[in-house]
């Protein structure tokens, strides 16, 4: 997600308990990117944005203990999401939206 919001590849970590994503942010973000990366990071269980003098990066930590309670798949959880974020007002706005955290929940659990 992080790759098709700002078109870097991002450097992945891994270890057992999790999955470790940090993406380095452009100098500008247009407001879709932007809408696109905090879209990106609600997916994730833990995230957030590091700036220092020489660098600016996203992160984001999967954990790999994933709770299934529906019998939806992750790439149609993920579709739903992605659709509803492209579109609605609050979630391009950067405004909390709480029909875009029901289906970050709902692909949460789809994924295993």
């Amino acid at each position: 997600m992080l790759t098709a919001a700002i078109g870097t590849q991002p450097r992945v970590t891994e270890t057992a308990a999790d999955i470790r994503i940090e993406a380095d942010l452009p100098a500008e973000l247009t407001e879709t990117e932007h809408t696109a990366v905090l879209a990106a990071l609600a997916t994730a269980d833990h995230f957030g944005h590091t700036l220092t003098r020489t660098a600016e990066f996203v992160w984001a930590e999967i954990s790999r203990e994933a709770t299934v309670t529906t019998t939806d798949s992750p790439d149609a959880a993920y579709r739903d999401l992605v659709a509803h974020t492209t579109t609605c007002g609050d979630c391009r706005a950067g405004a909390v939206c709480p029909t875009a955290a029901n289906l970050v929940r709902t692909w949460r659990e789809t994924r295993g």
